[in-house]
């Protein structure tokens, strides 16, 4: 998705949308560190569905399981494919994780 295609997001606030259109690279290989606050989920949010790719990994780190939820819901609401949000923490077992991160290598080919 290009940098252009940001325009076309609702619901998000005009500094949102400038937010994303400086961060956002689909090309690159980034970083991204957002902290709390000032409609942040909205922004995540549509950072994961401008990277929602075989070809992208991104991670959500420090997330509570309510925010975990919300994002979810967001996403499924966005059309994000199926299944949208993985969640792999320590409460996952070795075995799932494992078969988790075999089951996206396949579905990616």
């Amino acid at each position: 998705m290009a940098t252009s295609d940001l325009s076309a997001s609702t619901g998000l606030l005009p500094f949102q949308l400038s937010l994303l259109k400086e961060i956002v690279d689909p090309k690159s290989s980034d970083l991204i560190i957002l902290a709390p606050g000032l409609g942040l989920r909205k922004v995540v949010c549509r950072l994961l569905q401008i990277y929602d790719g075989p070809q992208n990994l991104v991670l959500l780190v420090g997330t509570s399981g309510e925010e975990e939820r919300g994002i979810g819901v967001e996403l499924g609401l966005m059309g994000v494919r199926d299944p949208g949000l993985r969640i792999v923490d320590s409460d996952l077992a070795k075995k799932d994780r494992w078969m988790n991160f075999i089951s996206v290598r396949l579905e990616n080919g």
